[in-house]
């Protein structure tokens, strides 16, 4: 009999043993893909602004590259050239998003970011949501400034930390 439960519970330890290295071969697996596909839609959104605009491009991508050699912090590039059409559709549904003539998106001119980081298994995020003292922090708008770029969140009447634009 104590053999038998001395079995059961060696086995229910390897199930539990086998269940754990799966879950960590995929939570490995799941961080992967995700880099990889951060760094394809990177790219993709640094070469639509190329399309147009290939010296914006280029600064762009040296902002990138600079942010996530110098930070902590990786980059994921939510916004960068924009068709009129989609702007048109952004000031619809925010009156304090930029009018078709003024959005430097539509030019090539502008990207929109966010930043993160791993802890552990988590990803710890900086969005538009995030705080202009939690920006200024992870040392992305210093990077900003060397580049000549405007930074979103120093605009008085509207909070816009993940925009950066040239002028």
């Amino acid at each position: 009999m104590a053999l038998k439960v001395r079995n059961r519970a060696v086995k229910i330890l390897i199930n539990l043993f086998i269940a754990f290295c799966i879950l960590i071969v995929g939570l490995v697996i799941y961080n992967i893909i995700f880099e990889i596909k951060i760094y394809f839609l990177n790219r993709s959104e640094i070469n639509d602004i190329a399309s147009v605009d290939n010296r914006s491009a280029e600064i762009f991508q040296k902002f990138v590259d600079e942010i996530e050699k110098k930070t902590d912090w990786e980059v994921s590039i939510i916004s960068g050239l924009r068709s009129k059409s989609d702007q048109i559709k952004l000031k619809r549904e925010n009156p304090r998003n930029a009018a078709v003539d003024k959005s430097r998106h539509v030019l090539g001119r502008a990207i929109d970011i966010n930043l993160y980081k791993r802890i552990g298994l988590r990803r710890i995020w900086l969005k538009k949501a995030s705080s202009k003292i939690e920006w200024r922090r992870t040392g992305v708008t210093a990077i900003a400034s060397r580049y000549h770029l405007l930074w979103g969140g120093s605009y008085h009447n509207y909070h816009d930390p993940v925009h950066f634009e040239i002028h």
